[in-house]
């Protein structure tokens, strides 16, 4: 049977914090394990957390918000017994990766080290990445594609998940993008912004994570662009053997009961 994780990243939302707020998501995580049916947690290492600079990609949250170091997160977490299923990356490594300055490209490279080495830590066995800048026309993909092997190579306990992001490249699409990285994150509404849900059932064993990413409505999540109906995703994925982690990613509004209530049929569904 499939596990079933929780996003970090949504939690504190659910009882009316901000998504920073490291103290909000050990208080849900704890919450969750007791009343749902939840497997486990994709950790998200946020951005704003980063004493340095603020987010290279877009957020709501103040640059003055509470900080945390990657270590300093562990610390948090080593007295805990959370089933920390994947871990979710810091989301501006691919746009440092793809900077035009050396120093940026650099503290992407070792943001890579340091988010696998918190994987190791928390003893995940996936680690999800951004690994390109999605507003960028041209990526050097064979550059990306020599870095991924080199960690994996580095780090061969953990599984590098290159997530589907969306991407402006010219002439190619995030599968397209994909097609060389070993470990692959299917994120159900890209793939429906993109119409690739057939694309990646072609070659579901490349894929070890699936995010439902959507709203809240009628009592399921749906998504915001494209057209899947990812009820019907879903059971296609399944029938194909798939056999890794669903991860469920809120977006925008819904209550704690609201997510409960569809974790615990998402995990019904499952058997």
């Amino acid at each position: 049977m499939n596990s079933i994780s929780i996003s970090t990243g949504c939690l504190p939302r659910l009882e009316g914090c901000q998504f920073y707020e490291l103290s909000s998501i050990i208080r849900m995580m704890k919450r969750f394990l007791k009343e749902s049916n939840v497997d486990g947690f994709e950790f998200v290492l946020l951005p704003e957390w980063d004493r340095e600079n603020p987010p290279l990609t877009p957020t709501s949250a103040p640059f003055e918000c509470e900080k945390h170091s990657v270590e300093e997160v562990f610390e948090v977490l080593r007295n805990e017994s959370f089933p920390i299923l994947s871990v979710h990356a810091n989301r501006d490594v691919g746009n440092f990766l793809c900077a035009e300055e050396p120093e940026k490209v650099a503290k992407g490279t070792r943001l890579i080290d340091v988010c696998l080495r918190f994987a190791e830590d928390v003893d995940s066995k996936v680690c999800v990445f951004h690994f390109w800048d999605t507003w960028k026309e041209s990526l050097d993909l064979a550059r990306l594609e020599a870095l991924y092997d080199r960690f994996q190579v580095l780090h061969p306990e953990i599984e590098i998940s290159v997530e589907n992001i969306p991407t402006k490249c010219r002439n190619r699409t995030p599968f397209q993008i994909m097609q060389n990285f070993k470990h692959q994150t299917l994120d159900l509404k890209w793939a429906s912004m993109f119409n690739e849900l057939d694309a990646f059932a072609e070659n579901i064993e490349h894929v070890n994570n699936i995010h439902i990413q959507g709203k809240y409505q009628d009592g399921i999540l749906v998504p915001n662009v494209g057209k899947m109906d990812y009820r019907e995703a879903l059971r296609r994925i399944k029938m194909l053997g798939y056999s890794g982690v669903f991860t469920v990613e809120l977006e925008g509004e819904a209550s704690y009961d609201d997510i409960l209530r569809y974790v615990d049929k998402l995990k019904r569904s499952m058997v």
